[in-house]
């Protein structure tokens, strides 16, 4: 078995050193003493009246909604950190925002934040929602209408039920719908030589739109002294675009073509915690997950047709047992992880009927895999707390239909993180972690989209990324109800996976491969800032900005650029300004980032959107009712795409083309309307 053998660099060990030594001094220092849980009632709440327990917990001082990686095979990292009556909320197929959209603000008894406690699930702080405990049968119904100005209209119904009983919880919920996509729509798309001259330019259609229909159930009751909760979802969605594009230079001429995805998704799970007396809690988790994709594209003109068809059934097989134990000052959990995945995948491309070759077309997928983990926090004193721990993750894949049939993986995940409060409304966070990055199966298979002008071929010895992470994070708290999050972080990134080419019958494809070492430096804020303080009374400003530079060396050009796909800025504001006396909550949502890169064998992409402005007015003329009215992309900003064509591999070959793509939905309105009993 081979083993990963990537240390730290000296800049690596430089800064573990000055953490190290920070905390030394924080040792010594007198500081204020944050409590480990913070009780937030419904009261807190009432001035910003929130509709949903999202509502509140978007309004929780430093803290923010974090889903997790429902991607990830397994268990760790899949996670959010929202709790729901103190249980995780352990499916992949529902994000933790969708479930607390369900809860209506009138159920939630209590919000607590957690800091501290024996399992965190690789967070800093937890937010648990408590809903309240009395003999009844809750429900909310909601219904949605949406329309842009080129007639495209979408529409949603979901009912959700919540019956508590004495010591049993049964939540049931059902939606069915369809969605526009916005990133897509109507526009101009170009052909350019690199002077300029315009080779073909043509009106564009591109609008997307996305059927979904979804039934969840879960049930919770005491069993064998311990507490046991089942879950099942069901869900499938179909994507679909029917693209056009007239030519008019250098002569009239036109094409059509045709994207269609259809998603189905099964997904069973079992949890079970038990106290076991002094020895601390059992916690057993199990989940089967089935995934089924069919997608089709293809173009049409009068002499030329092409015709893709990736078909793939994925299977997830996930146990966890987990054992958590405190003394005094001391926590502790330890546990294993085993999964089976399975991915079967089988693609074909033709051209006028004859069919191409792709590397890795028909393809099966094996990944037998096991993690040991181990953690320990230590509340040293009143005010700082530390928390070490491993994992330790051994892996076999076995691959039939490529060209490396087996491979094994070992690698070792330490994990430090410490927070100390030097002084009241004040936290500081150290982490320094090794991240190791998941192999995306579809990597290994071929993938076709060809209105998109996306041809991948499979790379059968793609392997995983390793980072070294070191993150310094300010929390402050002030008048009463604001904060201010501040995190700078440092990765130095070992095998960085981004675009190699492969070769197959004679032609040059587009792969996802490993091209080397690099790093990634961020800086990131978040603010939660009601400004009743300075004389604006129920307005409040919620918001987050990413500032993110990356550099890796191109191996096509052997220059330092960015690495794939990463976007150097992005921002989000919401402002809110409630009005009680008159039942009204008014709302604006302002965004924008910046260009994301792709940096192609045989070109260079670069999307981006324009600024995006969203608006609402919600009136709530009792607690039950809610009416919404919302515009969004009020600004009607578009989403921009420049292809920089090469005639062969890129950093050899001459530049030949340049296209402008350039799509608009224009604003969609809409009309929502929610009903709690």
């Amino acid at each position: 078995m081979r083993r990963d053998g990537v240390g730290p660099n000296q800049p690596e060990t430089a800064m573990l050193r000055t953490i190290l030594a920070l905390l030394l001094i924080a040792l010594s220092l007198p500081a204020f003493a944050q409590e480990g849980v913070t009780r937030y009632p419904p009261s807190y709440f009432a001035a910003n009246q929130p509709t949903t327990a999202l509502d509140m917990v978007a309004l929780l001082p430093g803290f923010r909604v974090q889903e997790g990686d429902s991607d990830i095979r397994g268990f760790s990292g899949t996670v959010g950190n929202v709790l729901i009556d103190g249980q995780l909320p352990t499916s992949k197929e529902e994000g933790v925002e969708d479930l607390l959209r369900r809860i209506s603000a009138s159920q939630v008894d209590h919000i607590e934040l957690i800091r501290a406690a024996a399992d965190m699930h690789g967070y800093a702080v937890l937010a648990n929602v408590v809903r309240k405990q009395d003999l009844s049968l809750h429900g909310r119904v909601e219904l949605e209408g949406t329309v842009t100005h080129f007639g495209s209209t979408g529409h949603r119904m979901a009912l959700n039920l919540t019956r508590q009983g004495a010591e049993s919880v049964l939540d049931v919920s059902a939606s069915y719908g369809r969605e526009i996509e916005g990133s897509r729509g109507f526009g101009t798309r170009g052909r350019f030589l690199p002077d300029g001259t315009p080779v073909r330019l043509s009106a564009y259609a591109f609008p997307e739109l996305k059927n979904f229909a979804e039934l969840s159930a879960a049930y919770r009751q005491p069993v064998w002294g311990g507490d046991m909760a089942f879950g099942a979802v069901l869900k499938q969605q179909r994507e679909y675009s029917l693209v056009r594009e007239d030519i008019y230079f250098p002569a009239p001429a036109s094409s059509s073509g045709l994207e269609s995805g259809r998603v189905r998704n099964g997904e069973a799970r079992l949890d079970y915690k038990r106290p076991i007396g002094a020895w601390g809690t059992l916690n057993l988790f199990a989940v089967h997950r089935v995934e089924e994709q069919d997608e089709v594209s293809q173009t049409m003109t009068v002499i030329d047709t092409e015709i893709s068809r990736d078909r793939s059934t994925h299977r997830e097989d996930v146990g966890r047992l987990a054992w958590q134990y405190q003394s005094g000052d001391w926590q502790l959990e330890n546990g294993v992880e085993g999964a089976i995945n399975v991915l079967h995948s089988r693609n074909t491309l033709t051209q006028n009927g004859a069919p191409v070759i792709l590397p890795a077309s028909n393809l099966r997928v094996e990944e037998r895999r096991a993690e040991f983990f181990s953690t320990a926090t230590w509340r040293i004193n009143p005010v700082l707390v530390t928390e070490m721990g491993a994992r330790y993750e051994v892996s076999t894949l076995t691959h039939r239909g490529g060209t490396n049939p087996v491979k094994d993986l070992s690698f070792l995940k330490p994990r430090w993180l410490t927070t100390w409060n030097p002084a009241e409304g004040h936290e500081l966070r150290f982490l320094a972690e090794r991240v190791v990055g998941q192999l995306d199966f579809q990597d290994f298979a071929s993938s076709t989209s060809l209105n998109s002008n996306v041809i991948n071929a499979g790379n059968q010895n793609l392997e995983p990324d390793r980072t070294t992470l070191l993150s310094l994070t300010w929390e402050y708290r002030f008048w009463q109800r604001a904060s201010l999050t501040l995190e700078a972080r440092r990765e130095f990134i070992s095998h960085v996976v981004d675009n190699i080419p492969v070769f197959s019958g004679g032609r040059f494809f587009n792969a996802v491969g490993n091209i080397g070492g690099g790093r990634r430096d961020m800086l990131a804020a978040n603010w939660i800032l009601p400004l009743d303080e300075i004389g604006l009374s129920g307005v409040t400003v919620n918001g987050e900005m990413t500032l993110q530079y990356t550099e890796v060396r191109d191996p096509a050009t052997g220059q330092k650029r960015r690495i794939d796909g990463d976007k150097p800025f992005a921002t989000e504001i919401d402002v809110t300004y409630d009005l009680p006396e008159y039942d009204l909550r008014l709302g604006v949502s302002f965004g924008t980032d910046a260009h994301k890169r792709e940096y192609r064998i045989n070109e260079v992409t670069d999307t981006h959107r324009g600024v995006k402005l969203d608006t609402f007015v919600e009136y709530k003329p009792t607690p039950e009712w809610a009416f919404r009215i919302f515009a969004d992309n009020v600004v009607q900003s578009g989403s921009f795409r420049d292809r920089e064509i090469y005639s062969g591999l890129r950093g050899s070959a001459p530049l030949s083309q340049v296209e402008h793509r350039a799509l608009n939905n224009g604003a969609i309105f809409g009309l929502n309307i929610q009903r709690n009993f």
